[in-house]
């Protein structure tokens, strides 16, 4: 039979021990970039999290001052972890900024009153701090201990629900950076980071699940996600982060200067005033030159950038032609022109679908499947068996 106690302490102290050897990579690799750097802030975080727990299950009979102080340690670094995912992940897509300096009290608010409150009750007196945890009922307590736990509920309570307003903010930011992707490159898997997507997705859940058996525990005195499960959790986070953060690119791995102008470039300001009638024509003239008669969309690394000095123009006026007159972002643009060659190829049926997405500038089957059941509304092999077939050119 499993030994439960057991169990939670293997699962515990490996949570600790990935997150401090993350850490320790972040530390020899932070030359990479500030991605990194805020990888292994949000590790340390993570670390010093758990560091009471590891400290409670390792040591037999705790010093009073020693183990209070780790709480609180553990507490305090908690309400910085959820900042720093949002820092990471802005980072990592290439915002221009982690956040703004007027909004940079926003993200701090929490953790510095959780300072105060933390400060709060390591001035009690022992006897006190052991009794909001461990022992009588919160009536029996003085006053200054029933203010200091009740501080420390509510501040519980914050925790989660600091979570649970920062998941889908990263979820925002996510959102934005694949639609800036699509403006600037026509093939974005490289760029992508859609891991970031399942694990905030992941933290939300988890974080529901804190905050329904906090309140649970609050108001019916009962658990609804037990320690082992919830050192599982944790272990499957730092896991993720271990996994696929550490080995993420482009914003942990030093990329060329071209396309990190590309992605911290911004992408939606036009010079609206500078661009004439006739200027745009130009340009939407050109543009369909570089694609019918130069097939320039066969480039699978074909970018913005590339596509702008090719044809002389600067990169706003190309991105506002695409959008004011064409209509489209330049992914779905480019991406319209190799669906368009793609189509009697299929039809003749003398190469696979993975050859033909290739020929055309896909770098991938996945991405040339869902580009043409987008813009054709079927796959490509319903496209072949179907009868007769409309072909357009795009733009």
């Amino acid at each position: 039979m499993v030994d439960i106690n057991l169990l939670f302490v293997v699962l515990q102290s490996a949570g600790f021990s990935a997150a401090c050897i993350a850490f320790a990579l972040c530390l020899v690799q932070w030359r990479y970039g500030p991605a990194y750097v805020m990888l292994g802030l949000m590790f340390l975080a993570l670390a010093i999290s758990e560091l009471s727990v590891m400290f409670e299950i390792t040591v037999a009979d705790p010093p009073e001052t020693a183990r209070d102080v780790l709480r609180m340690t553990s507490y305090f670094s908690t309400f910085f972890i959820a900042p720093l995912f949002l820092f990471y992940v802005r980072l990592l897509t290439g915002s221009e900024s982690i956040c703004a300096r007027r909004g940079l009290w926003f993200h701090m608010a929490l953790p510095a009153l959780s300072f105060i409150v933390a400060a709060g009750f390591l001035t009690l007196p022992p006897d006190i701090r052991t009794a909001i945890f461990e022992g009588p009922a919160f009536a029996t307590l003085p006053n200054a201990g029933k203010t200091s736990a009740l501080a420390l509920v509510v501040m519980e309570g914050l925790i989660y629900c600091q979570w649970l307003l920062y998941v889908p903010w990263v979820l925002r930011v996510q959102v934005q950076h694949k639609a800036r992707l699509r403006d600037l490159f026509a093939s974005t898997e490289v760029f992508e980071t859609r891991w970031v997507i399942g694990t905030a997705l992941f933290l939300g859940v988890y974080a529901a699940l804190c905050f329904a058996d906090f309140m649970a525990g609050l108001v019916y005195d009962i658990d609804i996600l037990g320690h082992l499960q919830d050192a599982f959790m944790v272990l499957v986070i730092v896991s993720i982060f271990m996994l696929w953060g550490l080995r993420q690119s482009p914003g942990l791995h030093g990329p060329r200067e071209a396309v990190h102008q590309a992605i911290t470039a911004p992408h939606s300001k036009y010079e609206r005033s500078a661009l004439a009638d006739t200027h745009a024509d130009r340009i939407e003239r050109k543009l369909r030159v570089a694609m019918q008669q130069e097939h320039l969309y066969r480039d699978p690394n074909l970018s913005l950038w590339t596509l702008s000095q090719h044809i002389g123009a600067t990169t706003n006026y190309v991105s506002q032609t695409l959008n004011e007159r064409v209509g489209q972002s330049f992914f779905d643009y480019v991406n319209g022109w190799r669906i368009e060659e793609a189509k009697p190829l299929i039809r003749r049926g003398e190469q696979t679908v993975l050859a033909i997405a290739y020929e055309v500038g896909f770098n991938s089957r996945s991405s040339f499947y869902a580009a043409f059941k987008k813009q054709t509304g079927v796959t490509p092999t319903a496209y072949k068996s179907a009868p007769g077939a409309l072909e357009v050119a795009p733009g």
